[in-house]
C-alpha cells in the first residue's frame, strides 16, 4: 500500500531545539530565539564544522549588514528580537550560505544572552525603540515585558562605538548541538553506504531529509510463544519476556509527548523459549527520527480531528516497507472466513441477511482446535466482541493481534513484532492514553485482565479430573468496554480532557399514523462521568420539534435505537443533526429491552440496595422510576400509562451499560431524574392569567435558535469562538461551566425568579473584595461531581463481589492506589475550601436581598432556608480516620484505631492471642523449671518452644509433641499452643481481609453520605455560575443595566431596548465601534409616529447589519431572562415564553430536505407554536429564490406571522431594499 496524502502532510513541522539554548533562555514563558532553532544551511554537512561547509573561506555575497550593527532579528516560530550582529565565534565570519539560504549571525539581547543564524530575509535594520515600526501598529510592536527589556539594551548599545558593541558578544562557547557535529564528523560520512542484504546504497537517514519510520519490530517471537503466561517474581518483575512482549518501550510511556504521533524506542526483543544462535541486534537509535522538543504550534484537539480525516499513514503494506521480515499479507488476511463478503456472524447468518449482527464473528472449530490456549481465548473474545478493539493482557503488557494490531499501528503508532501474524502491544501503565485515543476517533475498546495466577491456575486443573490443554492457561474475562459514550473516566483510564457533558442517548419511537404524522419518543440519556440519568416520555409533531430540542441541550456522543423502530423522519434528524455521534442499533428484545423486562431486571439484579444487613428497603425503586410503574401493582413490576416507551427506553440503555460492565457503579447511584419537555407548560395553561408567576416554566430555545443565535457553537468552525457561551463563561469549576450551559439552553420565564438572581447579581457586585476571595478559592476545586462518581464507583461492595476487575491481576496495582488515594484527598480538600468560603461570606450574608444566594450560602442547621450541609464533623472525622501523607506515599490505607470496626476487632483478637501465648510459655517455665525455654520459628512454624537438651532428658508431659531440632535444643508444640495458634491465625487473616479491603469500605462509608456531598456541590455550582454572570454585569463593554421584567397581566407583550448592543461584537469587521440600536417592539416609541407594533420591518442595503441586529435582540432577550445585565441603556419586557429564529438559507442535504423545503418547515413551526409570548426573528424569507412564486408564498407566510391577530407573536422582520 502506498503512502497516502494526509492533512498533516500540509503542516510545516517545528525544528527541534537546541540543548545548549534550554540552559540560557528558558526562564520566562516567552524566550529569546536560540540557534537551535535554525536548521543547518543547505549543502552543510552534519559531522563538518562550519568553516569547513563554507569551503574554509568567508563567502562572498552581498550583505547590508556587518559585524557591530543592530537589526530585528526573527526565528520562524519566534517573535522579532533586537539584536547584535557579530562573527559566529567559530567560523570567525557572520555570514552562512547563499542567495535564499544566506543566514546571519546574531546575539539576541536579554538578560542571558543567546545566538543563531538568522535568514538574511528575517533580519531588519534596528533605529531604536522610539521609531514608528516598534510603536504601536508597526510590525515590530510589541508588549512583552523580555521584548521591551531587550530593546532598552539595544537602545544603550546604539549610543556607543561599534567596537565597544562588538564586546557586548558573550556567546563564545559553541553549543551543545555543534560540539556532537564534531563528534559525529568521525563516524559520519556523505559517501554512500552498502547495503550489506541487497548490495545497494544507502545515505544515513540524516540527510535524507524526513526519515521514514521504521514499523516493523524485529523480535524472535513466534507463533507458539504468544501463550507464554506471566507472573511477578519475586526477584525481578520485569523479565526479558515482558521487557520485549510489544512494540512499546515501557519507559517510555509515562511522560506525556509533544506529538501525537511521535517514534516510540524499540524495546528489548521478546525471547520465547529456546531459540537458534540469534543475530546480534541492531543499532536502531539512528534508524528513527528524533523526538521534536518543541511541538507543533496546532492544538492537540485540533489534530484529534485532522487525524480523521488521514489516510493511514502509520502501516505500510509490508512489500513496500522493505528490509528483512517484510511481510505481503497478514495471516490473518488469509483466512476466508474472516473476509469481507463471506464472514458470518455468532450465528452463522451471512452479511448479506437481513438479521447480520455485525459486532459478532463466526470462527470456525477446526481452526480453533488448532489455536495455541491463548491464541483460541482470544478468537472466543473476538467472535462476541468482532466490532471492538482488543486489550489482552499478557504479564505486563497488553497485547494487539491480527486486524487489532492493524489498528493499533495505524492508530496509536505502535509497531509490528517480528512474524506472519500481526501483533503489537504496550505496556500497562499506557493504558489511558491509548484506549482514549481511540475512543475518540469512534472505536470500541475491550480491556482484557487476567483473573488468576499461575497458581491458581494450576490449583483449578489439579481440581478437574480431566484438565485439557485448553485448560492450562490462566484464566482471563473482559473486565471493561469502553466508548465515546461511556467513559467514567476511571484510574486506569485518566483524567478528562473537557468539562462539558458527553451523553449517551437511547430512544423508542411510536408513530401514530390516525393524528396526522403525530409522534411519541421514549428516551433515557445518561452522563456516566457522574452518573445521572435522565428518562422521558412524551408526544412530539411531523418535524420532531421536541426531539430536535432535546438533542440541542443534551448533545449525545452515542445513539442507540431499535431496529427497524425509527421512522424516516427521525432517521433524517439522526443523520443531518447528529451525523458526528457514534449511532447503532440493537436487537428487538434479546438488548432493546420492553418495558416489562426492564423493570423485572431491576428487581432482580439489586442495583438499589444500600446495604443488605442495615437496610432492609434499599432494594425499592427510586421515587422517578416508581411513579413509571402502576399503582395496582406494589412489587413495581408493571409499567404505568405513558411511561412504557421511556422503561423500554432505559432497558437499552442499562443492557448496553452491563455489556460495558459499567450497570452496577452507575445504576446504584439511584441518580434519577425525569426529563420533560422545556415546552409543556405552555400547552398546559395557554391563557392562564399570571402564567408565568405560578410556574416553573422556562424559556424554549430549539436546535435551530441555538444554531442561528450562535449561544453555543459558532456557524463557522463548530467551536465556542464568538458565541454567547464563551462571552459570559468565566466560571471557575467544571461543575460550574456544565450548570451554565443548562441555564443558557433554558433561561427562565418567572418574573420572580429573574430577579432574584439579578439581585444575587448584584449583591455579588456589592462585594467586590470577597468575590475576589472567593474565586481565588474556587480556582482550587477540583471537578468534585465526577471525583464523587468516582469513589462512589471504587467503594461499591456490589462491584466488589462479582465484577471482573475485583479478580484482575494488575501490575501497577501500587500506582493505582496512590491515584485512588489522591483523587480522594483531593476531594476531602475540596469540601474544606468550600467550607472556607462559607466562612468567608458568613458576615455578608443578612445584607443579601437574593433569596437563592442565601440558599446556597447558608448552613442547613443555622438557617431553615439554607440548603448547604454542615461539613465540619464529617471532614474532622476524615482527616482522623488515617494517615493521609503515608497513605499517599505509599499507597495503602491503615485506619486508626475507632474507624474500622473489623480491623479494631482483628487487632484485638491478634492481641489476645498473642497475650494468651506469653502466659501459656510463662507457665511452661515455671513448670519445667527452666527461663531460658523460647518461642521458635516463623509463618506457619511459628511458637514452637525451643526446650535445652539438659531439659528434655527428664521426664517431658506427655502431651509435647516434638515439632524439629537443632544442636542442643529441641522444640515441641503441644494442643493449647496449636489452638491458641489457630486463633491468632485466624485473627491475622481477618486483619489481612480488612485491610486488603479497607480502601473499598472506606470509600463506602464515604459514599453513605453521597447526598449531602452532592447537595454541596449543586450549591457551588450555582454560586460559580452568579459570579460569573456578576463578573459580565461588572466588567461588560461599555454601558450595561439591569433589565426591568414585568408580568403580563395589565400590560400587552412588550420589548423595549434602548442604546443595546451585540454582546458577543465589540468591534466591526473595519475595526470602528458597534453602533448602539433601539429595538421598540409592542409599546409607544416616542421617536415614531405610530406605536404599540407588534411586529416591527427592518430593511436597509446588504452588509447593513440587518441581520445582527435580529440577532442581538434574541440575544438580549436570553440574557435578561439569563439573570444576567445587559449592554444596554435601557432594557425593560415581559417574559418571552419561547425565541423563534428563521436566519440565513441553507439545506440539510444529509436528510435529504431543499433549502425552500427547510423555510417552509421552520415556517411551519413558527406558526404551529408561537404565542403571543414569543419573539420571531424572521430574516428575508425566500430570498435564495428571487422573485418566483416561490419566495411570495413564504413571503405571505411571513405576513401571517406578522400580523395574524389570533397568534400576534412579537417579531423582526428583515427584508432588503
Amino acid at each position: 500500500m502506498s503512502r497516502q496524502s494526509t492533512l498533516f502532510n500540509f503542516f510545516a513541522k517545528s525544528p527541534p531545539a537546541s540543548s545548549s539554548c534550554k540552559k540560557s533562555g528558558s526562564s520566562g514563558a516567552a524566550s529569546s530565539p536560540t540557534e537551535g532553532d535554525v536548521p543547518p544551511a543547505p549543502g552543510h554537512k552534519a559531522g563538518s564544522s562550519p568553516k569547513e561547509s563554507a569551503g574554509g573561506k568567508t563567502p562572498s555575497v552581498a550583505c547590508e549588514f556587518t559585524p557591530g550593527d543592530l537589526v530585528w532579528a526573527k526565528i520562524p516560530g519566534h517573535p522579532w528580537w533586537p539584536s547584535l550582529v557579530y562573527n559566529h565565534p567559530r567560523e570567525d565570519t557572520h555570514l552562512r550560505g547563499k542567495g535564499k539560504s544566506l543566514h546571519i549571525h546574531v546575539q539576541f539581547f536579554d538578560d542571558t544572552p543567546t545566538r543563531g543564524w538568522v535568514g538574511a530575509k528575517y533580519t531588519k535594520n534596528y533605529s531604536g525603540s522610539k521609531a514608528t515600526e516598534a510603536q504601536k501598529g508597526g510590525m515590530f510592536f510589541s508588549t512583552r515585558t523580555e521584548i521591551i527589556r531587550a530593546m532598552k539594551m539595544a537602545d544603550e548599545a546604539m549610543t556607543t562605538e561599534r567596537e565597544k558593541r562588538l564586546s557586548l558578544a558573550v556567546c563564545t562557547e559553541p553549543s551543545d548541538s555543534e560540539e556532537e557535529m564534531e563528534v559525529e564528523d568521525e563516524s559520519v560520512s556523505d559517501d554512500p553506504v552498502p547495503d550489506r542484504k541487497n548490495g545497494r546504497p544507502m545515505r544515513q537517514a540524516r540527510r535524507n531529509g524526513k526519515a521514514k519510520r521504521r514499523r516493523i519490530m524485529e523480535s524472535d517471537s513466534d507463533e507458539e510463544g504468544s501463550d507464554d503466561e506471566f507472573k511477578p517474581d519475586t526477584k525481578d518483575s520485569v523479565s526479558s519476556d515482558e521487557a520485549g512482549s510489544s512494540g512499546v518501550d515501557e519507559d517510555d510511556v509515562s511522560a506525556p509527548e509533544t506529538e501525537e504521533d511521535s517514534p516510540v524506542k524499540v524495546p528489548t526483543k521478546r525471547k520465547r523459549g529456546g531459540s537458534a544462535s540469534k543475530p546480534p541486534a541492531k543499532n536502531l537509535k539512528n534508524e528513527l527520527p528524533e523526538t521534536p522538543k518543541r511541538a507543533v504550534a496546532v492544538s492537540a484537539e485540533a489534530k484529534l480531528k485532522l487525524s480523521s480525516f488521514s489516510a493511514p499513514e502509520a502501516f505500510e503494506s509490508q512489500a513496500s516497507t522493505g528490509g528483512a521480515g517484510a511481510v505481503s499479507v497478514w495471516d490473518h488476511e488469509k483466512f476466508e472466513w474472516l473476509q469481507d463478503g463471506r464472514r458470518k456472524d455468532v450465528r452463522r447468518r451471512k452479511q448479506n441477511e437481513e438479521d447480520y449482527d455485525p459486532g459478532t464473528l463466526y470462527v470456525p472449530d477446526d481452526f480453533l482446535n488448532k489455536c495455541t490456549p491463548g491464541m483460541r481465548k482470544w478468537w472466543q473474545l473476538k467472535s462476541q466482541h468482532f466490532d471492538t478493539v482488543i486489550f489482552y493482557k499478557v504479564g505486563k503488557f497488553y497485547e494487539l493481534y491480527h486486524m487489532d494490531a492493524v489498528i493499533g499501528v495505524n492508530e496509536l503508532g505502535l509497531m509490528f513484532m517480528k512474524g506472519t501474524w500481526a501483533h503489537s502491544g504496550f505496556p500497562e501503565i499506557a493504558f489511558g492514553r491509548f484506549s482514549d485515543v481511540l475512543v475518540q476517533k469512534g472505536y470500541k475498546v475491550a480491556r482484557v485482565e487476567q483473573t488468576e495466577t499461575p497458581e491458581m491456575m494450576e490449583a483449578r486443573c489439579k481440581s478437574m479430573s480431566h484438565p485439557t490443554k485448553f485448560d492450562k492457561v490462566v484464566r482471563r474475562e473482559i473486565c471493561r468496554i469502553i466508548t465515546k459514550g461511556t467513559q467514567t473516566y476511571s484510574v486506569l483510564d485518566g483524567s478528562p480532557s473537557e468539562s462539558h457533558s458527553k451523553y449517551l442517548l437511547t430512544l423508542k419511537e411510536k408513530v401514530n399514523d390516525s393524528s396526522g404524522q403525530q409522534r411519541t419518543y421514549g428516551v433515557c440519556f445518561v452522563d456516566t462521568s457522574v452518573g445521572k440519568f435522565y428518562v422521558g416520555q412524551f408526544h412530539d409533531d411531523r418535524h420532531c420539534s421536541r426531539f430536535r430540542t432535546l438533542v440541542a441541550h443534551y448533545p449525545p456522543v452515542q445513539i442507540l435505537f431499535e431496529k427497524s423502530n425509527p421512522s424516516v423522519d427521525t432517521k433524517k434528524v439522526l443523520k443531518s443533526c447528529l451525523s458526528t455521534s457514534i449511532q447503532e442499533g440493537l436487537n428487538s428484545s434479546s438488548q432493546f429491552w420492553d418495558a416489562t423486562r426492564t423493570l423485572k431486571i431491576l428487581a432482580e439484579e439489586g442495583y438499589f440496595v444500600k446495604d443488605s444487613k442495615e437496610d432492609q428497603d434499599g432494594g425499592t425503586l427510586p421515587p422517578v422510576l416508581k411513579a413509571m410503574t402502576s399503582d395496582s401493582d406494589s412489587l413495581g413490576l408493571t409499567p404505568g400509562e405513558g411511561h412504557d416507551l421511556a422503561l423500554s427506553a432505559l432497558g437499552a440503555c442499562i443492557f448496553y451499560l452491563k455489556k460495558c460492565l459499567i450497570d452496577q457503579e452507575l445504576l446504584s447511584m439511584a441518580n434519577f431524574e425525569e426529563y420533560v419537555p422545556v415546552d409543556v407548560d405552555i400547552e398546559r395553561a395557554q391563557t392562564s392569567t399570571s402564567f408565568f408567576a405560578k410556574t416553573s416554566q422556562r424559556m424554549v430555545l430549539d436546535g435551530v435558535t441555538l444554531t442561528n443565535l450562535e449561544i453555543l457553537q459558532n456557524g463557522t468552525n463548530g467551536s465556542t469562538e464568538g458565541t454567547l457561551l464563551e462571552r459570559l463563561d468565566t466560571c471557575f469549576t467544571p461543575f460550574g461551566k456544565r450548570l451554565l450551559k443548562q441555564w443558557l439552553c433554558a433561561p427562565l420565564c418567572n418574573p420572580f425568579s429573574i430577579n432574584d438572581r439579578l439581585n444575587a447579581v448584584e449583591d455579588l457586585m456589592a462585594i467586590p473584595g470577597k468575590v475576589s476571595e472567593v474565586g481565588e478559592l474556587l480556582k482550587k476545586l477540583p471537578d468534585l461531581e465526577r471525583l464523587l462518581s468516582k469513589i462512589h464507583s471504587i467503594g461499591s461492595p456490589l462491584k466488589s463481589q462479582n465484577h471482573p476487575d475485583s479478580r484482575a491481576v494488575m501490575y501497577e496495582e501500587t500506582t493505582y492506589s496512590k491515584k485512588k488515594i489522591a483523587d480522594f484527598l483531593s476531594t476531602l480538600e475540596g469540601f474544606k475550601v468550600m467550607r472556607e468560603v462559607i466562612t468567608i461570606v458568613d458576615d455578608a450574608l443578612e445584607d443579601f436581598k437574593s433569596n437563592v444566594l442565601k440558599q446556597v450560602l447558608s448552613l442547613k442547621d443555622k438557617n431553615p432556608k439554607g440548603r448547604f450541609p454542615d461539613l465540619s464533623a464529617e471532614l474532622k472525622r476524615w482527616d482522623t480516620s488515617f494517615d493521609h501523607e503515608k497513605a499517599r506515599k505509599t499507597g495503602v490505607i491503615t485506619p486508626k484505631a475507632g474507624f474500622d470496626p473489623d480491623y479494631d476487632e482483628a487487632l484485638r483478637d491478634i492481641k489476645a492471642a498473642e497475650q494468651n501465648l506469653t502466659d501459656y510459655l510463662e507457665k511452661q517455665r515455671k513448670r519445667l523449671g527452666c527461663k531460658s525455654i523460647v518461642y521458635w520459628g516463623t509463618a506457619k512454624n511459628r511458637f514452637q518452644m525451643e526446650i535445652p537438651e539438659s531439659v528434655t532428658e527428664r521426664n517431658l508431659p506427655e502431651e509435647y509433641e516434638l515439632k524439629s531440632t537443632k544442636k542442643g535444643y529441641k522444640r515441641y508444640w503441644t494442643k493449647a499452643i496449636e489452638n491458641m495458634f489457630g486463633d491468632l491465625a485466624n485473627a491475622e487473616e481477618r486483619r489481612d481481609a480488612a485491610l486488603k479491603d479497607c480502601m473499598r469500605r472506606l470509600f463506602y462509608n464515604f459514599d453513605k453520605n453521597y447526598k449531602e456531598w452532592q447537595t454541596a456541590v449543586e450549591c457551588f455550582a450555582v454560586l460559580d455560575v452568579l459570579m460569573c454572570l456578576a463578573q459580565y454585569s461588572r466588567g461588560g463593554d461599555g454601558p450595561v443595566c439591569r433589565p426591568d421584567i414585568s408580568l403580563p397581566d395589565d400590560t400587552a407583550p412588550f420589548l423595549e431596548l434602548r442604546g443595546s448592543r451585540h454582546p458577543c461584537i465589540t468591534k466591526t469587521f473595519f475595526g470602528d465601534d458597534f453602533i448602539p440600536n433601539d429595538i421598540v417592539i409592542g409599546c409607544k416609541d416616542e421617536d415614531a409616529d405610530d406605536g404599540d407594533a407588534h411586529c416591527v420591518l427592518v430593511t436597509g442595503p446588504n452588509m447593513g447589519g440587518k441581520s445582527t441586529l435580529l440577532r442581538q435582540a434574541g440575544l438580549m432577550v436570553v440574557m435578561a431572562q439569563l439573570g444576567c445585565y445587559v449592554p444596554a441603556e435601557v432594557c425593560k419586557l415581559t417574559p418571552m415564553d419561547r425565541v423563534f429564529t428563521r436566519l440565513g438559507a441553507s439545506d440539510r442535504i444529509m436528510a435529504g430536505e431543499s433549502t425552500f423545503f427547510v423555510e417552509l418547515s421552520e415556517t411551519s413551526s413558527i406558526l404551529q407554536h408561537a404565542t403571543e409570548h414569543s419573539l420571531v426573528l424572521l430574516d428575508e424569507l425566500g430570498r435564495f429564490m428571487g422573485r418566483t412564486r416561490y419566495s411570495k408564498v413564504l413571503f405571505i407566510l411571513g405576513q401571517s406571522i406578522c400580523f395574524a391577530t389570533d397568534i400576534g407573536p412579537k417579531g423582526l422582520y428583515n427584508d432588503c431594499i
